[in-house]
């Protein structure tokens, strides 16, 4: 039987971009334990978060918002309205339009759900110093701005943003 071939060092490191996706897999899967927690999902935080933003506006000023297809927002918006956490109202200016709104019990759901994300967060990247903790967000920003940049002159795909 041969002996088993030595490989260089290098050869047994991970990339970075397969050290990046199990991070945010971590990230990922303690967030969605934690909002679960709450009655929310993760594209429910999303809508809270950019109707807090945002201010009251259409499902399809929504989507645009959000970058999803409004008829995929359905089931979320249901559900938001169900446990009083957005208002669909009639607008003014169009009658046969809804104006989506933050309730106050959205407005308290959505801090609790923030600081469920900063929790999952803080649990996977906790033994980080402030510094490369920074360091981190701040090379992240840029990759994502990158990314965004190229996405808008039409050379790649960010996925939702």
């Amino acid at each position: 039987m041969p002996a088993p071939r030595s490989r260089p060092a290098d050869a047994l490191e991970p990339t970075t971009g397969f050290l990046l996706v199990r991070i945010a897999e971590a990230i990922d899967h303690r967030f969605v334990e934690l909002l679960s927690e709450l009655g929310l999902r993760p594209r429910h935080l999303h809508v809270l978060r950019h109707l807090d933003a945002r201010g009251p506006m259409s499902q399809q000023e929504l989507a645009i918002g959000i970058g999803v297809d409004s008829g995929n927002l359905v089931d979320a918006l249901d559900a938001l309205q169900h446990d009083g956490l957005i208002r669909r109202d009639v607008d003014r200016a169009d009658r046969r339009r809804r104006q989506l709104q933050l309730t106050s019990s959205g407005k308290r759901r959505l801090r609790k759900g923030i600081a469920a994300s900063e929790r999952a967060e803080t649990e996977v990247l906790g033994g980080l110093t402030r510094a490369e903790l920074d360091a981190l967000r701040a090379t992240a920003r840029r990759v994502y701005g990158q990314l965004r940049e190229r996405s808008r002159a039409g050379l790649g795909h960010t996925g939702n943003e």
